[in-house]
C-alpha cells in the first residue's frame, strides 16, 4: 500500500522542526510574513485553507519565497487537494480523519496527514497509508500525558505524529523530546492579530525563539 506521507517529506519536516500556523485574510501580507518567519528560522508553514485569500497566499509564497515549505492546512472538501498541489504545496494536513479525502491526495500525489484524535482513528488511518499523522488538537485533547497513553500501544509500528492545536511556547520543549513527534504545528508564532497589524519583527523574534527552544531541547537529548 502506497504511503500518504513519503518518507522525504517527513525528513524534511524533521529537519525545519517547527511549523507556523497562518490564517491570511489577505493575500498581499503572504509573503512579507513568510519573509519574517525565514529570517527568524523557520521554514515551514501550514497554511489554513480558510479564506477567500488563502488560495493566492499559497502562490505568492510558492513564487517569491522559494525557501518555504508549504503546508497547507484545512483540506476537507473533494477537489482541495488537487488545487493546492497545482498552486504550488508541498504537502497538506486536515483536522480530522476522511477517508475519501485521503485517497483523494494520494491519487493526486500530494503528500498527507489526516488529522487523529483517538486510538480508533489512528488504526483506521494506518491501515490506509498513513506512518505520519497529525495529532489534533493536541492541547485540549489532554497534551503530551494523552499523547502518551493514546499513542503507546502502537510505538513498535513507526508511526510519527505533528502535534497541533494548543502547542504553545511554553509547552514546545516537552513536545520536542518526543522520539516519535517529527515536528510541532503553532498558532502562537504569527497569529492573525500580527500579521493584520504587519508586526513582521515580532513574528520573527516569536521565530527565533521557537527555533532555539527547538533546538535547545534536541541537543539536550543526545
Amino acid at each position: 500500500m502506497k504511503k500518504s506521507m513519503c518518507e522525504e517529506i517527513q525528513s524534511e519536516l524533521a529537519k525545519r522542526a517547527v511549523v507556523a500556523v497562518l490564517v491570511i485574510d489577505d493575500a498581499r501580507d503572504a509573503v512579507p510574513v513568510a519573509q519574517a518567519l525565514v529570517k527568524g528560522g523557520i521554514t515551514a508553514i501550514e497554511l489554513a485553507l480558510r479564506t477567500e485569500a488563502a488560495p493566492s497566499a499559497i502562490k505568492e509564497i510558492h513564487d517569491n519565497v522559494p525557501e518555504m515549505m508549504i503546508g497547507i492546512g484545512t483540506v476537507i472538501k473533494t477537489g482541495q487537494a488537487r488545487m493546492v498541489k497545482d498552486l504550488g504545496a508541498d504537502f497538506a494536513v486536515s483536522p480530522g480523519f476522511n477517508p475519501r479525502i485521503l485517497q483523494e491526495a494520494i491519487a493526486c500525489g500530494l503528500p498527507f496527514a489526516p488529522g487523529i484524535s483517538t486510538a480508533s482513528e489512528l488504526e483506521l488511518a494506518y491501515e490506509q497509508g498513513c506512518d505520519f499523522l497529525k495529532l489534533f488538537p493536541a492541547g485540549p485533547l489532554g497534551g503530551i500525558p494523552y499523547f502518551k497513553a493514546m499513542a503507546g500501544p502502537y510505538s513498535y509500528l513507526g508511526i510519527n505524529f505533528f502535534p497541533l492545536g494548543g502547542v504553545s511556547e511554553d509547552t514546545l520543549s516537552e513536545w520536542a523530546s518526543l522520539k516519535n513527534v517529527l515536528s510541532v504545528g503553532g498558532s502562537w508564532i504569527a497569529p492573525t492579530n500580527l500579521i493584520k497589524e504587519k508586526q513582521y519583527e515580532e513574528i520573527t523574534r516569536r521565530a527565533e525563539k521557537a527555533i532555539k527552544i527547538w533546538n535547545d531541547t534536541k541537543r539536550g537529548l543526545k
